[in-house]
């Protein structure tokens, strides 16, 4: 997937280089070794598995800013296919989340505040008639759909 990649190829840190090791030792943990143990090809495996899964994520969290470094690395069709398979894929999920999370702290989210309109008498004996006091919050203009969000983080040209 081109969005992994380019998360593995942009970073500086050296297990980023691990990726495509630990994808050959999940599919053939006997390369270049000899399994003395039967059950060690099973560890093998399972470990070189995991390593390949989560690595991403590893990866990812290492970048200080990783939307500064992976500023327009990204196409919205990368972005889509990554969100597209994020819905049934629960590890590319979590990392989806960890991404969107790292948005939220970058650009936190102050809850408007609903003005008090000054012409509008409230009328005590009604407990409903505060209500009329606000005015109506105002939605984002913007569509907050998850590949919006990530195609505004990552400076993705449209």
């Amino acid at each position: 997937m081109k969005f992994i990649d380019l998360i593995l190829q942009h970073s500086q840190i050296k297990e980023a280089k691990l990726y495509g090791p630990s994808k050959k030792a999940s599919e053939r943990p006997e390369t270049g070794i000899t399994i003395q143990t039967p059950a060690a090809f099973y560890v093998i495996k399972d470990c070189a598995t995991l390593a390949n899964k989560y690595l991403p994520h590893f990866v990812f969290g290492h970048y200080a800013n990783p939307f500064e470094v992976l500023k327009g690395k990204f196409t919205r069709s990368d972005i889509s296919e990554f969100v597209t398979e994020a819905n049934s894929d629960i590890v590319l999920f979590q990392l989806l989340t960890l991404i969107l999370e790292k948005i939220r702290k970058i650009t936190p989210y102050t809850e408007p505040q609903p003005s008090v309109s000054q012409s509008i008498n409230i009328n005590v004996a009604d407990p409903y008639g505060e209500y009329e006091s606000y005015v109506p919050v105002s939605q984002s203009p913007a569509s907050n759909d998850t590949v919006s969000v990530l195609c505004v983080a990552f400076d993705v040209q449209h």
